[in-house]
């Protein structure tokens, strides 16, 4: 475009009418209409031009909080929200039950239906670094998650056991800085869809029932030994006598199966935490995050948080801090430790009568105060049936919420507007994939990875990230 100091006319253009006629222009040419002169550049600012275009990528509900700009706004809504798709890397030859990655962003772990364990270095390009089978076919793997430490895994394994085509749960450690997937311990789960969790980086919680009271369950620190040997059945690997526990946390389970665990430090909880970058404290004093799904009341399903100490002598018997009745069909914690989302369907009673809603909505609580009304995301995203995607875990970054919301799409949503930035398709033509889970990369939430039914593990990155790996200057 010519510098309009050769047009006197256009110059001297009042600026009301400059605004009409830059109305009509789309982001690229405002932009470029701005490198005019400097007045253009002065008006091409205006925030009327860059709400106008918020609010058609969002919606006119958007409210822009007073210390951004609309423009700031609108480019972190379309050059930094991960909405295209960078790689695509298919290894697993089943269904992909999970994803999650290492505190540092540096590893990722899948697992699935094919019981097979995989860990993968993040980078430009995702390269696959390690692959186990860990149990046999028919079993499966539905949960990994990596220690603070990123030497040790653990993987929770569903296997048929017993009489009636019964099944059973089995929590395993495997170790990864020996250079390979090394299995180092295990235990068995009685309470079978119950996935344990870290309570440091050579101690894992696990759930077992008291043999003389059925009713009771109670929540073990198992500290592992790590001797260097290879195990010669999985069955050598459950009894081996390499695990120390100690009971941390004993409750009525009261007919209900222990689904999912999360542990965040009491300072979390409070929101005192000293230094956001580090969400593991040295002290002992944790909150467990407790989902129980009831057998036979689904309106009673419940998630609890404890308030445990570690290093504590105390009789372990404890009533929760708080409860929040709710349908989960699949939890997860942000990076930071400050938030809970997770996907759930309402549950209506009427005249003691109770009913599962369609629709499909996700919820973040924010663990500083689990009394503030929780966000809401993706209402009336109705789902084919009620059954489907029971363990699908969304995930939240500080800006952005992922989760499918319908068969074979992802939405991202913005947490300021709380409205929908993107559809992800895992579509194939003629194909039916229900997305597994999701998971923004802990220290970059421009990027966002994704796994389904397609085998497939997919990477989404924002433009802005896209343009840094083309120009060399990714970090």
């Amino acid at each position: 475009m010519d510098d309009c100091h050769n047009y006197p006319n256009w110059e001297s253009l009042a600026d009301p009418f400059l605004l009409t006629v830059f109305s009509y222009l789309d982001v690229q040419n405002l932009s470029a209409a701005g490198k005019a002169c400097k007045n253009w550049c002065r008006v091409s600012l205006d925030e009327s031009l860059w709400k106008a275009f918020a609010f058609q990528r969002v919606g006119c509900r958007y409210a822009c909080h007073d210390d951004v700009t609309w423009k700031s706004e609108l480019k972190r809504l379309i050059y930094h929200a991960p909405i295209h798709l960078h790689q695509t890397c298919q290894e697993h030859h089943r269904e992909i039950n999970y994803i999650c990655f290492s505190n540092s962003g540096n590893l990722i772990a899948t697992c699935g239906e094919d019981s097979i364990v995989k860990v993968w270095k993040y980078g430009n390009e995702i390269q696959l670094l390690f692959s186990r089978q860990v149990v046999d076919d028919p079993d499966h793997v539905n949960f990994v998650e990596f220690n603070q430490a990123e030497t040790h895994l653990i993987a929770h394994c569903i296997t048929p056991g017993g009489e009636f085509l019964c099944f059973e749960g089995i929590i395993m450690v495997l170790s990864i800085h020996t250079g390979a997937l090394c299995p180092v311990a295990a235990r068995n789960s009685p309470s079978v869809p119950f996935r344990g969790t870290w309570l440091a980086n050579d101690t894992f919680l696990h759930a077992d029932v008291l043999e003389d009271s059925p009713d009771d369950i109670q929540f073990l620190a198992c500290k592992f030994f790590n001797n260097g040997s290879e195990y010669s059945s999985l069955n050598d690997l459950i009894t081996e006598e390499n695990v120390e526990t100690k009971t941390v946390l004993q409750i009525n389970q009261q007919d209900s199966d222990l689904e999912y665990a999360k542990v965040i430090d009491w300072s979390q909880w409070n929101g005192d935490a000293s230094n956001d970058s580090d969400v593991h404290s040295e002290t002992n004093e944790k909150v467990l995050i407790l989902y129980l799904n009831n057998l036979s009341q689904t309106n009673e399903n419940e998630l609890k948080f404890y308030r445990v100490d570690l290093d504590s002598t105390d009789p372990v018997i404890s009533e929760p801090i708080r409860t929040i009745k709710i349908n989960c069909l699949g939890l997860q914690l942000s990076a930071d430790h400050r938030y809970l989302v997770c996907n759930t369907r309402r549950i209506t009673v009427e005249d003691d009568n109770w009913r599962v809603e369609k629709d499909v909505i996700t919820m973040v609580i924010r663990l500083e105060n689990t009394e503030s009304t929780p966000e809401i995301y993706g209402e009336n995203q109705p789902m084919e049936s009620v059954t489907l995607s029971t363990y699908f875990f969304p995930h939240v970054s500080p800006d952005y919420v992922a989760a499918e919301s319908d068969r074979d799409v992802i939405f991202l949503w913005d947490r300021t507007s709380r409205q929908t930035i993107s559809k992800l398709s895992h579509r194939l033509p003629g194909q039916k994939n229900g997305v597994s889970a999701v998971a923004f990369h802990p220290r970059d939430q421009e990027v966002l990875v994704t796994v389904a039914d397609d085998y497939k593990l997919r990477v989404w990155k924002s433009r802005n990230r896209l343009n840094s790996i083309a120009t060399g200057t990714m970090r």
